[in-house]
């Protein structure tokens, strides 16, 4: 009479296999947390931007913002000023001291936001009009659990 092998061996095996196959998915796939920290986002976002990932800065907008720009639009129109007009290849980024603030608006008329992160961001572009700075005060605060990027349209 012959003995059957119990299939739990292979069962496991199998497990373990998906398991590791599912970790090197996620990993390749971009699978990063997101920012965990307002400094953290403002900095991401920034460096996005300097490699001209224009795509992934525009994820880590706030919904106020992306309604601003759609993804499409905010990737061409810094394509097209940046690396067209401009001809900036690469530029360098000073993040100054970030300040938290109890409260903000982003637009005189618009909702108010509570535990926002305000950072200036120095931006300097070699370009073909020679050496540029451009600043911009830079804001984080929470949506939804994660932290998002907001810009100051308060003129």
């Amino acid at each position: 009479m012959r003995r059957r092998k119990s299939p739990l061996p292979l069962l496991a095996f199998g497990l373990v296999l998906i398991f590791i196959v599912f970790l090197v998915l996620k990993s390749c796939a971009g699978g990063s947390s997101p920012p965990d920290s307002p400094e953290t986002v403002i900095e991401k976002f920034y460096e996005y931007e300097q490699d001209g990932d224009f795509g992934n800065s525009w994820e880590l907008f706030h919904s106020e913002m992306k309604k601003r720009f759609k993804k499409s639009s905010y990737i061409q129109t810094k394509n097209h000023v940046f690396l067209g007009h401009m001809g900036v290849e690469t530029f360098d980024i000073e993040v100054g001291k970030m300040k938290k603030l109890e409260e903000w608006k982003m637009t005189s008329d618009g909702l108010v936001f509570k535990d926002v992160t305000e950072a200036e961001v120095t931006m300097k572009y070699d370009s073909q009009f020679g050496i540029m700075e451009i600043s911009q005060t830079c804001y984080a605060v929470l949506e939804k659990g994660e932290w998002k990027v907001l810009w100051d349209y308060n003129f």
